[in-house]
């Protein structure tokens, strides 16, 4: 065994034994543990252990290089349109105040980071071209210049040459800014006004928008003009998705179409897209995504080369299973609507291209279908998921499963108009008008086999939960909302006094009754118990009514003009808590003989 020594530690002395006394100066030499000797297999475990700790330490590092890339890349693109909006909006100024060659550097600079900017590119155009008639006079002229360009101004604003009266009164600004100032920012604002809608007007969305911005940064726009200006923005921006990504271009197209379903050619550029991204699906073999994308279509119009397109695609999806497209997505994901949590919810939406409604249905989920063009009067069967509707194209009754998108027609077209279903849906009340131009109200069993049975003078029916039908209608005492019950023999009982008290519809529970009265001087939804009472539920200045009850009571939709265009809103049965859920757009017309229906 070897033998271990060590030094002294009290005279120096070199090989003693520790525990014994120093030979030297016998000096105690202190106990010392022997150092093990350290194993291969040790040796190699702490260096495996080292590189893990840097292996670690250098993941971490790369961990945290890469978020700080990802969110500075993030950060960079932001600060960069930030720049790009900061640039092209002081052009604009330079350009209103004169001074063109700022405006130039400025767009210059935009189009520098952004050579697509088709804004920054026409302000170029406007500040070179009125570089070239800009006047350099001397100091004595410049007050009959100022005068000379006035006038002309003033020529241009009264022919309503708005472009040049723009132009000139810029020139002017620049010679001298303090020049009758109230006159010429007035006229000059006109006409920077005036141009950009009129360019609009024509279809010229890149000169009216960059006119119309030229004007706000003078002053703000009125509320249409801002609208006008907005609807033309999100317009241009879905173009410039055509063709290149089909998905976003359809979302950006029906998110512009709930807003203004009548604005320039949105419906047939969305039912155009869906075809062509059919067709760019199927060109790749997509045949799955592509069946979805023409149903699309479908739904919004319903052609022979369409359907033979989809019909082709559902056969080849059933026998094959393709990898999907890297992206390809052509069902958007639903996001719910706040404030509507449950059931269904079937609604008009007025076509300006057609003149005509088209029905929609919203699900809780937040999935929006378009059910029927060229149809209205919603009602839907109990518990199927099914609705029928007035067909308004062939005077009939129709039914549709709106996820599948093919109309059955119930009757011969005959004109029968605001349909409702018993709870069993064995039976349909209608309206029809007669011989006398009156309308009547009719029992019939739905799928035939019987003689339609009259009720009585009236309209727009409501079948309850009870079995009880509510409708307007008169007896020989007046008119008003009537509840009768079409299985016995005795005439139905008028509960309210005015024959524009419509739109029925009954709370889950059948005793309660929301509709709509215009005795306020405007119409208003109300609330009437069965057993008498009334109870008013809103109380704006504006147009309410159409009320629906939430299937579990939970609420009332109803439509309304209150902020300047048509939208449903939802309120709690005690008339708080309002909400704004969906908008219809501008144009609603004869909305009082429209309306919705909430199931389930």
């Amino acid at each position: 065994m070897e033998r271990i020594t060590v030094t002294c530690a009290a005279c120096g002395a070199e090989g003693q034994t520790p525990g014994e006394f120093c030979a030297n100066c016998h000096a105690a030499v202190p106990l010392v543990a022997p150092r093990a000797r350290r194993s291969g297999h040790h040796i190699l475990g702490r260096a495996l252990l080292i590189l893990l700790v840097v292996a670690l330490f250098v993941g971490i590092v790369a961990a945290a290089g890469y978020a700080g890339l990802y969110y500075g890349e993030r950060d960079r693109a932001a600060q960069r349109q930030a720049t790009l909006d900061e640039h092209y909006q002081n052009g604009l100024i330079a350009l209103n105040n004169g001074d063109y060659e700022r405006a130039r550097a400025h767009f210059q600079y935009v189009l520098q980071l952004d050579p697509n900017n088709s804004l920054a590119s026409q302000g170029l155009t406007e500040a070179d071209a009125r570089l070239v008639v800009q006047p350099t006079p001397t100091s004595e002229a410049v007050q009959s210049l100022t005068e000379v360009l006035f006038e002309q101004a003033r020529t241009a604003y009264a022919a309503q040459d708005w472009a040049g009266a723009a132009s000139t009164l810029t020139q002017l600004r620049a010679l001298d800014l303090d020049y009758r100032v109230t006159e010429v920012e007035e006229m000059l604002f006109e006409s920077l006004y005036s141009a950009g809608v009129a360019f609009l007007e024509e279809n010229q969305l890149e000169e009216g928008i960059f006119y119309l911005d030229q004007a706000v940064a003078l002053r703000p726009l009125d509320v249409e003009a801002a609208n006008q200006r907005s609807l033309a923005a999100r317009y241009r921006s879905a173009l410039r998705f055509w063709g290149v990504d089909w998905e976003r271009a359809i979302a950006e197209l029906e998110a512009l179409y709930a807003t203004a379903p009548g604005y320039k050619d949105v419906f047939e550029r969305i039912y155009n897209a869906n075809v062509e991204y059919g067709d760019f699906l199927s060109s790749v073999g997509e045949m799955c995504p592509a069946e979805a994308v023409y149903t699309k279509a479908l739904l919004l119009v319903s052609t022979a080369s369409v359907e033979e397109k989809r019909a082709l695609a559902a056969q080849t999806c059933l026998i094959a299973t393709p990898v999907p497209q890297e992206g390809a997505s052509p069902v958007l994901t639903p996001q719910a609507i706040p404030g509507f949590t449950v059931g269904r919810l079937a609604y008009p939406v007025y076509n300006a291209a057609t003149g005509a409604y088209d029905l929609y249905a919203l699900y809780a989920d937040g999935k929006i279908l378009r059910v029927a063009a060229n149809g209205d009067h919603p009602w839907w069967e109990w518990g199927t998921g099914r609705i029928i509707y007035r067909d308004l194209l062939n005077r009939a009754i129709a039914m549709v499963l709106p996820e599948e998108g093919v109309p059955q027609q119930l009757y011969a077209p005959d004109g029968r108009a605001w349909p409702t279903l018993s709870r069993d849906g064995q039976r349909i009340a209608f309206a029809m008008v007669d011989a006398n131009d009156s309308w009547n109200i009719y029992v019939a069993n739905t799928y035939g086999g019987s003689e339609p049975k009259l009720v009585g003078l009236g309209w727009a029916p409501a079948w309850g939960p009870t079995g009880q039908l509510a409708y307007t209608g008169c007896d020989a005492t007046g008119c008003g909302i009537i509840i009768d019950n079409p299985d016995d023999d005795q005439p139905g009982v008028r509960l309210t006094a005015s024959s524009d008290d419509g739109a029925v519809s009954w709370a889950p529970g059948g005793n309660v009754l929301a509709y709509m009265t215009n005795i306020t001087g405007n119409w208003d939804v109300m609330l009437l118990d069965t057993s008498g009472g009334v109870a008013q539920l809103t109380y704006e200045s504006s147009d309410e009514g159409l009320p629906v009850w939430a299937p579990d009571g939970s609420g009332v939709a109803f439509l309304s003009n209150r902020d300047g265009k048509w939208a449903i809103y939802i309120v709690d049965p005690d008339g708080k808590n309002p909400r704004r859920i969906l908008d219809l757009g501008i144009d609603m017309p004869a909305w009082q003989s429209q309306r919705l229906s909430w199931s389930p």
